[in-house]
């Protein structure tokens, strides 16, 4: 037999291997619940915050692939919840509270605060109808 063939074989058995391989490992994550490759991880966090008729809330993102977590404001919709424009992403955010919706014009809903890199703590305020302020800088820390 010649020694091509013996390569060719050679190879042929190799990627025979590869394939079963990975099909066995993909069986073997779908069977544990998992996958082969990781998708982003999202959950609401609790307590929601009910204004303007709509529920808002933070979603928080864990990205595997960039060891990153991120926020985003939502609102709640008939399909789930939707980021708000503007709304993000955030490093690191306060929880949504009422305490401050007082407006001299009745058109703010709610302040929210929250941090980027680079930026430092930041308020946004979150209007009646649903729109985010451009993130302003915060001089003072928040309790």
């Amino acid at each position: 037999m010649c020694v091509m063939g013996q390569v060719a074989l050679g190879f042929r058995s190799l990627l025979f291997k590869i394939a079963i391989f990975v099909v066995m490992a993909s069986l073997l994550a779908w069977a544990l619940g998992g996958t082969l490759f990781p998708r982003p991880v999202t959950a609401i966090q609790t307590p929601t915050v009910q204004a303007g008729g709509s529920v808002w809330a933070w979603q928080v993102t864990i990205e595997p692939q960039r060891h990153e977590l991120v926020w985003h404001l939502v609102r709640e919709h008939e399909e789930g919840w939707a980021h708000v424009p503007g709304g993000g992403p955030f490093d690191t955010v306060q929880p949504l509270t009422l305490s401050d919706a007082s407006s001299a014009s009745g058109d703010v809903l709610f302040h929210v605060h929250a941090s980027k890199r680079g930026a430092g703590l930041v308020a946004l305020e979150v209007r009646a109808d649903g729109t985010v302020s451009p993130p302003s800088p915060v001089t003072a820390t928040v309790d």
